[in-house]
């Protein structure tokens, strides 16, 4: 089990990905097109089981209910780098501090576990909640892709944000793995 403050998470399962797929508005901010098909959801799960990816569902400490998807994709162990990715599925847990913690837990997986240099992602403009987050847990803007993404009618910007790991061995927390089991 890897830990947090907040939450645990766990590797994903098959059937994790019909209750991930709710929302239309996790969907337009994570920028998925809709409506999203069971031949999308058994792409994606195909997708999941190849060495380059660790998935994982997020719970609330002491609960088991999913409230979202952390993970890393794109695992270049050559480099030593990794894209990250986060959704929470319910808005009602949106700004509780969840998904930092999460992501916290999964930079520490990967920066202590899996010894990468470098964690990146990609974030819409039309999401600024999620940008403080990442932020927030110590990730930094390297670029902005201009009109990079058109969704929803128009084209908005990409922002580019990474952590390296002397960023995140500079950081004042503890890491996931001195929080102890629960």
């Amino acid at each position: 089990m890897l830990r947090g403050e907040l939450v645990w998470l766990r590797p994903v399962e098959r059937e994790d990905l019909a209750a991930a797929q709710e929302g239309r508005e996790l969907a337009h901010l994570a920028g998925f097109k809709l409506p999203f098909s069971s031949v999308d959801q058994e792409r994606f799960w195909q997708s999941l089981q190849s060495d380059a990816v660790h998935q994982f569902v997020f719970c609330r400490l002491g609960e088991t209910a999913q409230l979202g998807g952390v993970g890393l994709r794109s695992i270049d162990r050559v480099n030593g780098s990794a894209e990250v990715s986060i959704a929470i599925g319910d808005p009602g847990a949106w700004g509780q501090g969840l998904g930092t913690d999460a992501m916290n837990v999964i930079v520490d997986f990967a920066f202590g576990e899996l010894r990468l240099q470098r964690v990146w992602l990609r974030v819409f403009d039309y999401n600024p909640r999620a940008r403080r987050s990442y932020e927030k847990a110590g990730f930094g803007l390297e670029a902005t892709l201009r009109h990079d993404r058109f969704h929803r009618g128009r084209h908005h910007d990409s922002h580019l944000m990474a952590m390296v790991r002397e960023d995140w061995e500079r950081m004042d927390r503890r890491r996931s793995w001195d929080l102890g089991a629960s």
